[in-house]
């Protein structure tokens, strides 16, 4: 299991934006609170399928929470926990 930094945000229209402060082009939206972890993941296994160069590190890996929070608004840092289904 790996855990990953997620930034959520309010959506204006209603809902919420994640994103992935490691990499920048990732995103995902969840409708509810209770679905954010479940888009983060998800969002996390399409990401998986690329390159390593592409993916964001873990915690375990040495991450940590982003440093400022200048670029987002209302934000909320989530720990995404992340098991990558077998091969």
């Amino acid at each position: 299991m790996q855990h990953y930094f997620a930034v959520v945000e309010p959506i204006r229209a209603g809902g919420f934006r994640i994103r992935f402060p490691e990499r920048r082009g990732i995103a995902a939206a969840a409708m509810t609170m209770r679905d954010i972890v479940t888009q983060a993941q998800d969002a996390l296994a399409l990401m998986l399928r690329n390159p390593a160069a592409d993916r964001p590190r873990s915690i375990e890996d040495g991450a940590e929470p982003p440093a400022t929070m200048n670029s987002y608004v209302d934000p909320l840092v989530v720990v995404i926990p992340f098991e990558r289904a077998p091969a």
